[in-house]
Order: C-alpha cells, then sequence, then structure tokens
C-alpha cells in the first residue's frame, strides 16, 4: 500500500458529480480542501472538509472571479516536495478540478471564463511527478478505480497519463473560447461627438477613436471623415507625402523627396482653400517642419508620429488638433453606409494602381478620395487641379482645365485623369485643345474603340485605368 497519505484539493463546477470521488479520498484516509462552493457542498452531503479560505483569508473577490488564485495554493501544488515550502505549509498531492462550462451563446458569456481553474490543473498537471490531476468529470470513475486499485495515489506512469489528458482538457477549452471571440466581433464603443454634419445634430461614433494630443478640443465627425480619406491617400506612399483636405476633399495633395517640400507642393495647389484644412502626412511631424506652417490656419494635423519639440511649437504657435495615426488605423474589412432606411456592407476600394508611372498611381488615389464625376490634374507628384462631383464628365474635365491654366504648368508636363471612362470624344477634344497629351481613365464604354482611335490621331498618350475609382 502506498504509505504517502492523500490531501486533495477540490474546486468543480458540478458539485454533486464530485459526491463520489470524495467519498473515494476519505475512504483512503485523505484530507480533503475545497473552494467554498464546493465546500458546501461536501459539507451538505456529510463529508469532512477543509476550506482553503482559511489560508487566503477571503472566500471570493471581485464577485467571484477570484477563489483560489493565491501565492499559498500555487505553491502547495508546485512545490516539489514539503522541503520547499515553510513549517506547517499546506501541500497537496490530489487536485480535481472541472472548468466553467463555456457557452458563447451565453448572455454574460465573458464571465464563463475560467481564469482559476485552468490555472490550478496546469499546475497540477506541470507537477505530475509529484501531483496527481484529475481533469473533471469524465475522470472521476476511472480515479476511484485506480485508488482501489492502488490503495490510494496511483504512480508516476498513471499521473503522466492524467497530466497529458488534463492539458488537452484546456487547450480544447481555449479552443471554443478563442473560436467564440473569433466569430463574435467585439461590439464597438459608442463615443459621443460634438455634433454630427451639422451643430443641431447629435452624434454618437460607434468604433475606436484616433488618438490625440494636447486635448485642445475633440474631434467632430466631419474631422474623422477628413483624416480618413487623407490617410489613404498618403498612407504607405514611397515618399514623404502630404494632403490638405476640405469636405472629405483634397484641395492639396503632393509627394517629394523631403516632407519639407512634400508640403509645400501641396499647399501651393490652393492656399485659399488650404485655409483651416485637415492636413494628413505620411512621416514622422519634427519641430522644424512644423514650424514652416506659419502663417497657415491647420484645423487638424495627423500623422504617424510627433516629436516632443514639435508638440510644443504646436501648442505654443497653432490652436490644431494633433492626431496620432497608427499604421493599422481604419483598417475595416468593411464599409458600411445608409440608403433608404438600410445599410450598405461593401469592400472598401483601396485598389491601387500598378502602373509604372507614379503620377498615374498616385491621381487614381486623389480620385477614390473624390466625389464622382471626378478629374485630377497632376504634375510630378503634386495635385494641380481637381473637379468632382459634378453631373456631367465633361463638365468636370472643363473646370479640371480651367483652373489649371491658371497655374504655372506647362499643358505638356500634367496628365488629366478621370474617376469613369469616356463616353464620348469630347473630353478628349477638350483636353487637345488644351495641349495636354497625356490621359488616364478606367475601361469600358460603348465607343472606347472610338476613343482611342482619336487618341491615337491626336497624339495624346492614353493610359487605361485596371480599376474604376468612382466615389458617390
Amino acid at each position: 500500500m502506498n504509505k504517502e497519505p492523500i490531501r486533495a484539493l477540490l474546486s468543480v463546477w458540478h458539485k454533486e458529480l464530485l459526491i463520489p470521488l470524495a467519498e473515494k479520498i476519505h475512504e483512503c484516509e485523505g484530507e480533503v480542501w475545497a473552494s467554498a462552493g464546493t465546500a458546501q457542498a461536501l459539507e451538505e452531503a456529510g463529508l469532512p472538509v477543509r476550506r482553503i479560505e482559511s489560508l487566503t483569508g477571503f472566500t471570493e473577490l471581485l464577485g467571484g472571479r477570484v477563489k483560489t488564485l493565491h501565492p499559498t495554493i500555487f505553491s502547495g501544488i508546485l512545490a516539489r516536495s514539503p522541503e520547499e515550502l515553510p513549517p506547517g505549509h499546506p501541500i497537496w498531492n490530489l487536485v480535481a478540478v472541472e472548468l466553467y462550462p463555456f457557452h458563447r451563446e451565453a448572455e454574460n458569456w465573458i464571465e464563463l471564463i475560467d481564469i482559476g481553474g485552468v490555472s490550478l490543473l496546469r499546475a497540477a498537471a506541470k507537477n505530475y511527478a509529484r501531483v496527481w490531476v484529475i481533469p473533471g468529470p469524465s475522470h472521476y470513475e476511472q480515479a476511484i478505480r485506480d485508488m482501489a486499485h492502488f490503495e490510494g495515489l496511483p504512480p508516476v506512469e498513471i499521473r503522466y497519463r492524467y497530466a497529458a489528458d488534463t492539458f488537452s482538457y484546456c487547450a480544447t477549452y481555449d479552443g471554443v473560447i478563442a473560436k467564440g471571440f473569433v466569430e463574435t466581433p467585439l461590439s464597438p464603443v459608442a463615443h459621443p461627438l460634438r455634433y454630427g454634419e451639422n451643430p443641431h445634430q447629435k452624434a454618437l461614433f460607434l468604433g475606436p477613436l484616433p488618438e490625440t494630443i494636447g486635448g485642445k478640443k475633440p474631434l467632430s465627425y466631419n474631422n474623422l471623415l477628413d483624416i480618413e480619406k487623407g490617410w489613404h491617400i498618403v498612407r504607405d506612399w514611397h515618399l514623404p507625402a502630404c494632403v490638405i483636405l476640405k469636405h472629405t476633399q483634397p484641395c492639396g495633395a503632393a509627394y517629394a523627396p523631403s516632407a519639407h517640400e512634400a508640403y509645400k507642393r501641396a499647399l501651393a495647389a490652393d492656399p485659399i482653400a488650404a485655409y483651416g484644412g485637415i492636413v494628413v502626412c505620411n512621416f514622422p511631424i519634427e519641430e522644424e517642419w512644423v514650424s514652416a506652417t506659419k502663417g497657415h490656419f491647420i484645423e487638424v494635423l495627423a500623422a504617424p508620429s510627433f516629436s516632443e519639440g514639435a508638440v510644443q511649437w504646436l501648442q505654443t504657435h497653432k490652436t490644431a488638433v494633433l492626431v496620432r495615426l497608427p499604421a493599422s488605423f481604419s483598417d475595416n474589412v468593411w464599409e458600411v453606409r445608409t440608403a433608404l432606411g438600410g445599410f450598405l456592407w461593401q469592400e472598401p476600394h483601396r485598389k491601387d494602381e500598378t502602373n509604372e508611372d507614379p503620377d498615374i498611381r498616385w491621381a487614381a488615389r486623389l480620385l477614390r478620395s473624390l466625389y464622382s464625376n471626378a478629374v485630377v490634374v497632376v504634375a510630378d507628384g503634386q495635385l494641380v487641379a481637381a473637379a468632382s462631383g459634378e453631373t456631367s464628365r465633361i463638365e468636370a474635365v472643363r473646370l479640371a482645365i480651367e483652373r489649371t491654366q491658371k497655374r504655372p504648368f506647362p499643358p505638356e508636363s500634367v496628365l488629366v485623369a478621370s474617376d469613369g471612362f469616356f463616353p464620348f470624344t469630347d473630353s478628349l477634344a477638350l483636353i487637345h485643345q488644351a495641349g495636354i497629351r497625356r490621359v488616364a481613365v478606367p475601361t469600358g464604354g460603348k465607343r472606347q474603340q472610338e476613343i482611342e482611335e482619336f487618341a491615337q490621331a491626336h497624339d495624346i498618350c492614353l493610359t487605361f485605368f485596371s480599376y474604376r475609382h468612382f466615389r458617390h
């Protein structure tokens, strides 16, 4: 007979199933310790039991979330021998635990994630060389037979098998929880905003807000829209890029070898419209760069990071709200819009063109942020002019060309790009009359062959986008 007496620690969910196992432990002259609820059930069954609260000093904490998490408990399980513990410190050689039954469908499912029970099982299984771990009711009958056969604790090779089953039990339990988390996204937190699109419209924003620095004033809904559109234009661009937005439309945008030049060229596109705009950059904001914005009223300045000197300068000289944008900002899987009391769920349009010409790729990014019908004119990484929200494409072309002609750009140096295909040759005729020779449009339309022939006959370099870039 194994002369080592059994000292058991029990903590289970289904208390009534434990009674036969507890009776067998007492039959083997073992000592039983238990957590509060398990101890009460054993006492009601007429079995002697010692409560672990006599060691920890509490029955439970945080509404039951903490019962067994205590150094005295775990040192008594993990100790390799009594000599590692202070005199009189309890040491257990049998641990039987049943985890909370996790159901993702339960109303308060998060509270069904067992913490202490899993910890007890893992500690006991890790120390199988000394401790016999019994993982839940499915092992009770075999454990009773093993105690009867070995007249007490089973040998280490048997305890090793129980330990293996225990780790499998915990892994399956964690897998069910993980599956529940993956299949059910977190309900977004509702943040009250200053107002919606207009001051008289109350508004809540569901989801994480970007981090602001200084807290001069909260972001508005319009600010959030501008920041998102700007970030999608400059994000991951291969050179420093800066965009200035008004009403979600880029009024200035440029990329350049240096951050200073990118901002200077973006501002030059339309300095009047840029007043009070939202500035979004893909580079860290340094004091030298930000001091160059003196005289430019900026409502919001958003970037991946801000140096301490830049923050101090801005807080001294400007009222701009500073927004730090992590690389993962606005990585939405779906875009949600409303119509006729219903919802449209669609994949966000983030498709980049793959053309070797960076002006074509840059023009496409600008187009997808403008309202259709939209036309942009770019030159060497700079937004020269734009027209958007027009009801006819030829009118958008006309406006963009007129605005371009007010700028000091030779017509042969610019690229005209449209978010949709040209239905007729009239738009190309306007472009040709202006002396512009580079055009990019999506493919499609009944008269595409006619348009290609017109471009070829008038020495226009016509490039077709891989995607249509409508935004309504």
